[in-house]
C-alpha cells in the first residue's frame, strides 16, 4: 500500500500563504484597534461634558480645580471609577475664560497612531476635535 502524506513543497506553500495573510492582516488589525481606542476616548470626553453640565446645574460653575488626571476626574467629578485609568489615554480638565477644556491625551509609550482630542466648552456648541496642543 502507498502511504498518503504531505510533501515538503506542499508544506512550504502553506507556510508562505499563512505568512502572506498575516503580513496583510496584522496592519489592518492594528488600525482597527487604534480607531476603537480613539472612539472610546471621544466617548469618554462626551461623558465628561455631560457630568460637567450636571455639575454646573447644581453649582452654577464647572469643576475645573484638581481634575488634571484621569483618577482625579473619576474621584471628584464622577464620584466613582467611570473612566478607565488603565486605558491608553490620560484625561484632564482645565479652566478657560468661559468654561473648560476637556482633553484626552495618549499616554507615553502607546501607539503613535493615537491622536489627542479636546472638547472646548467655551465654543458653542461644544464638539470633540483633534487638538495638537
Amino acid at each position: 500500500m502507498k502511504k498518503s502524506a504531505f510533501t515538503l513543497l506542499e508544506l512550504l506553500i502553506v507556510v508562505v500563504i499563512i505568512g502572506v495573510v498575516a503580513a496583510i492582516g496584522m496592519p489592518l488589525l492594528d488600525g482597527f484597534i487604534s480607531s476603537t481606542k480613539q472612539v472610546t476616548a471621544k466617548n469618554s470626553l462626551r461623558d465628561i461634558c455631560l457630568i460637567e453640565a450636571n455639575y454646573f446645574a447644581e453649582n452654577s460653575s464647572y469643576l475645573t480645580t484638581n481634575v488634571k488626571s484621569t483618577s482625579n476626574i473619576n474621584t471628584r467629578l464622577f464620584n466613582k471609577k467611570t473612566l478607565d485609568e488603565d486605558s491608553d489615554y490620560e484625561y484632564s480638565i482645565t479652566p478657560t475664560n468661559e468654561g473648560y477644556l476637556a482633553k484626552a491625551t495618549p499616554k507615553q509609550g502607546t501607539s503613535k497612531k493615537l491622536q489627542t482630542y479636546c472638547v472646548d466648552h467655551s465654543e458653542a456648541p461644544p464638539r470633540t476635535t483633534n487638538c495638537n496642543n
